[in-house]
């Protein structure tokens, strides 16, 4: 049940996003090649982005240590494991 709860939160995260978040790829996203980056303090939600597949992979380390300098934790969601 909860698996399904939070896939049917992601398709519609994704399809609200339509576009991967960085402005150079522009891909149209869908769920099942896409990921949730959720910027986290505590229980709170600062900030969320969806990147198709290919730009998440390839930010994730640099979001990661960013977040963690600021002291944030970062929640990813990822569309190929669900």
């Amino acid at each position: 049940m909860k698996e399904t709860i939070q896939r049917d939160a992601f398709k519609f995260s994704v399809g609200r996003a339509i576009f991967c978040s960085i402005p150079e790829c522009g891909v149209i996203l869908d769920w099942k090649r896409a990921a949730e980056f959720s910027a986290c303090k505590g229980a709170q939600y600062v900030s969320i982005k969806v990147f198709c597949a290919e730009c998440a992979d390839r930010v994730r380390p640099s979001i990661e240590s960013k977040l963690s300098d600021l002291g944030l934790r970062l929640e990813v969601v990822d569309g190929r494991k669900l």
